[in-house]
């Protein structure tokens, strides 16, 4: 089992972060904008950043303990490769559908997610949990680490 000083998981990096922070979990939800339970619950269960909380709320809890997103998520803060923006990965989803023949619709379907908003505006990228970068990324071809802000 991996010490408390080593944390192996987001869920234990986050509440390793907090710590070093001086950050109560009362204070912590506060300053990310959710309830007490919702913050332990981040802190307690692996799969819950991953799952419930957006990108958009990963860029706000990473700025609030002093980390990045990817340390967050996957322990390394470096891009496995070259960084894709939001604006090049819609691109990229564009193609794939268009490669694909064609329908948005049906190539979400087998990505598992509603990629015209994202095609519409790349900014809605935001609103995508990790788990959904990461599928949606997959289907593409991308490495969904370097999709992953900073």
């Amino acid at each position: 089992m991996a010490e408390p000083s080593d944390p192996t998981t987001p869920n234990e990096r986050i509440r390793a972060a907090r710590e070093r922070a001086g950050l109560d979990l009362p204070e912590a939800a506060h300053q990310l904008g959710v309830s007490f339970e919702e913050f332990r619950d981040l802190e307690d269960f692996e799969d819950e950043v991953w799952m419930v909380f957006s990108l958009a709320e990963l860029r706000k809890l990473a700025q609030i303990l002093g980390l990045t997103p990817r340390l967050i998520l996957t322990g390394d803060a470096r891009a496995p490769g070259e960084s894709v923006s939001f604006a090049d990965f819609s691109r990229a989803i564009a193609e794939s559908v268009r490669v694909d023949g064609g329908d948005a619709d049906a190539w979400g379907e087998r990505a598992g997610w509603d990629v015209e908003p994202l095609l519409r505006d790349p900014q809605e990228i935001w609103n995508l949990s990790p788990d959904g970068l990461r599928d949606i990324a997959d289907a593409a071809g991308i490495d969904w680490r370097t999709v992953l802000p900073e």
